[in-house]
């Protein structure tokens, strides 16, 4: 993936002589945090994309994926895990369903629901893409040295509260 994109010492040049209460206010450590963010963002997209997978789509797949087996989760924990609208969510699983990629069993503990649950075909894509994922992110963290990545994991959990 090509980035176009002016330098972040470009780019604090231009606030600093433009837009000075930004330059202030925007450090370039912020600054490195977004556009991090982004690129991992448009990298996964562009993996999802060769599935024809959106991300919220593969969001599904993914918290399906950490449940235990089965694999499965009713429509309303599955909303609360992934932050959607019940609308939005029903437009997702409708896809995945199309897709073969989730099944909708009965809710054993409720006659007048289904539950979503991973199919093997979903279990096998998300393996796959998980692995595809990961050597991206592990292609650009790998620039750093292990004690760099235990640092800037320290560094962005104390400053995430996370």
């Amino acid at each position: 993936m090509d980035d176009k994109r002016i330098s972040i010492k470009e780019l604090r040049q231009q606030q600093k002589q433009h837009w000075p209460e930004m330059h202030r206010a925007a450090t370039p450590a912020i600054l490195r945090i977004i556009r991090a963010g982004d690129r991992f963002m448009k990298e996964t997209e562009a993996a999802l994309q060769t599935c024809q997978l959106t991300r919220a789509e593969f969001d599904v797949l993914a918290t399906l994926r950490r449940q235990a087996p089965p694999y499965q989760l009713s429509p309303t924990e599955l909303c609360k895990a992934m932050l959607f609208s019940s609308g939005g969510l029903t437009k997702v699983l409708y896809r995945l369903q199309s897709a073969n990629l989730v099944l909708r069993p009965n809710n054993p503990d409720d006659g007048r629901s289904l539950l979503v649950q991973l199919s093997p075909e979903g279990i096998a894509l998300e393996g796959k893409l998980c692995a595809t994922i990961a050597e991206l992110h592990q292609a650009r963290i790998a620039k750093l040295s292990p004690a760099e990545q235990t640092t800037l994991n320290q560094l962005l959990k104390k400053a995430f509260n996370d």
